[in-house]
């Protein structure tokens, strides 16, 4: 017992403190998700002034960032160090104010998702408040040739990627707007890229209709999409232009935040 104790206080003279304090607030911060100056202060017990050197450093690298709000919060590219799993969830709690700014704007469910083999997955999904409604839950996916989620990101990918996805198979009719021919489904590509989003017009539902944008890296690929979608009786992205504009802004704003600096 002496023994490691004594080996304990040894290890400790090597430590370098900063090191430490900055670990110490990177866990605060994934545990919370988000805190400000004063709240990491609080919970660490580490000095205001060394908070503040610490989290501007990480702000400046690309680890970290700082809301409207002045609150802190670990970026994509420090979750990236860790797993695909982290950077979704980074990617998430960036986009969610967002997307809960949109839904009570518009009224209707707003979703996120992103690319998984053959298939859209959703990140995070904040429904409609509305009796009738769409919506999906959160691990749930669509196929990417039948969803404005997926055509907003391959339209902003590598053209290998949409070409060895559609191309060669089959693809599943859902309704009679269901693109299924390879050609088409490029040239929806082209147009999508064009203008900047996508559309579902009845293409998983007949009853739904859907708009999504891309949420763009820094080399220009999407590295995910954010979608508008409501029941076709009162939703019609095309007759409310400022849905589409909102959307885009937003899908811009997440991805400025996402990136590195």
């Amino acid at each position: 017992m002496a023994t490691r104790t004594k080996k304990a206080s040894q290890l400790e003279r090597y430590m370098v403190p900063v090191v430490r304090s900055t670990f110490r607030i990177l866990e605060e911060l994934s545990q919370a998700g988000s805190l400000g100056l004063n709240e990491i202060t609080h919970r660490t017990g580490i000095s205001k002034s060394t908070v503040f050197r610490i989290m501007t450093t990480l702000t400046q690298l690309g680890y970290a960032v700082r809301d409207d709000d002045r609150n802190y919060y670990v970026s994509h590219n420090l979750a990236g160090l860790v797993s695909q799993a982290a950077t979704f969830e980074a990617l998430r709690r960036s986009a969610l104010p967002a997307m809960l700014k949109l839904r009570d704007e518009y009224g209707e469910t707003v979703n996120l998702g992103h690319l998984q083999l053959d298939k859209v997955t959703y990140i995070e999904v904040v429904p409609s408040e509305y009796a009738l409604r769409l919506h999906e839950r959160p691990g749930a996916s669509v196929c990417v040739h039948a969803s404005a989620l997926g055509k907003a990101i391959l339209a902003f990918s590598p053209p290998e990627l949409a070409e060895g996805l559609i191309r060669g198979r089959e693809l599943q009719m859902f309704t009679r707007n269901t693109i299924t021919d390879p050609d088409e489904f490029m040239a929806e590509l082209r147009r999508v890229r064009e203008r900047g989003y996508a559309l579902d017009r009845g293409e998983t539902s007949l009853l739904a209709t859907c708009v999504a944008a891309p949420i763009l890296g820094s080399d220009g690929n999407a590295i995910a999409a954010m979608s508008v979608s409501g029941p076709n009786s009162r939703f019609n992205p095309r007759a409310n232009a400022p849905v589409v504009e909102s959307l885009l802004l937003a899908c811009a704003d997440i991805a400025k935040r996402f990136q590195r600096p």
